[in-house]
């Protein structure tokens, strides 16, 4: 099987070498930069590297996967959708769907299969000289695939995302893809960014401890990126950052306030949401999900 990644970055360049050893899998790749397709080749990435779309062998891989950013996904498929061969796969790594499924619904003769993708992973930093083949592990791995796609194909992106070190894989409608991301990454990264914005923060050097430093860990990102991100998914997380603003207004009415044991209470109710919420994502040895 010969699998094609666009792109080179932080995620396509980990993907790529995360499987390495794939048992009859071939890996090449389209990366504009010179010293990343130089050493992507040294450390095994890939097979071979173009830096052109139009030189490379599209026509002759089974899969491709857009590493890009969201809407340079939707412009590589308008450009290249007819060099995708007649029942090849084409997935992606973005951390919204709406521009890259909307470009494929405006082809009017698709031949290729398209299953939305989204592994759960990241760094701070960028680009594939941070790029790591354990980087999947224990994560989860999103697929958005809708009534079109084989099952066939679900089935072999979650053999490639076991192989690549991930717990588990994860189906939803790209809208639902969409809502939850907002929630569970785009929401956090408007959280850290806030907290970088108040006033205490270059004189608070030396008080952090690790709370801080995980709260605030993703605001040191790809701005460009993230702004991207954001504006193709921004009802939703206008709509989830108005609710966490009203979240956050409650708390400092109960401070202001004289009754400490509402306080307590919220505290408690608050709390007591996170510890169901880790008893649903515990897992036993056996992968079987705890509930109790």
């Amino acid at each position: 099987m010969k699998m094609m990644f666009v792109g080179l970055g932080l995620i396509g360049g980990s993907m790529a070498l995360a499987l390495n050893g794939c048992p009859g899998l071939e890996r090449y790749a389209i990366e504009r930069d010179e010293w990343t397709r130089f050493e992507a080749l040294g450390r095994g990435a890939v097979k071979a590297a173009w830096a052109d779309a139009q030189d490379a062998p599209i026509e002759e891989m089974d899969v491709v996967v857009l590493c890009l950013h969201p809407q340079a996904c939707a412009d590589f498929v308008t450009a290249h959708a007819s060099r995708i061969s007649e029942g090849a796969m084409l997935t992606d790594v973005c951390g919204v769907k709406r521009p890259l499924r909307d470009a494929v619904a405006a082809l009017g003769d698709r031949r290729f299969v398209y299953l939305g993708g989204h592994p759960m992973a990241g760094l701070e930093r960028g680009g594939f000289a941070n790029a790591t083949g354990d980087l999947f592990r224990g994560s989860h791995y999103i697929l958005t695939p809708d009534e079109t796609v084989p099952e066939e194909c679900v089935r072999l992106m979650t053999n490639l995302a076991t192989f690549i070190g991930c717990s588990d894989v994860v189906t939803a409608t790209p809208e639902e893809h969409d809502e939850r991301i907002g929630y569970t990454s785009q929401l956090m990264h408007v959280l850290a960014l806030a907290l970088c914005d108040q006033h205490l923060l270059y004189e608070s050097k030396g008080f952090e401890g690790g709370s801080f430093r995980g709260a605030t860990r993703v605001a040191a990102m790809d701005a460009q990126l993230w702004c991207e991100l954001f504006w193709a998914n921004k009802e939703t997380l206008a709509d989830l950052t108005d609710e966490l603003a009203q979240k956050l207004s409650e708390y400092s009415a109960l401070l202001r306030g004289g009754d400490r044991e509402a306080l307590l209470d919220r505290l408690t109710a608050s709390s007591d949401r996170k510890k169901i919420f880790d008893r649903m994502t515990t897992k036993a040895p056996s992968g079987t999900p705890l509930y109790t």
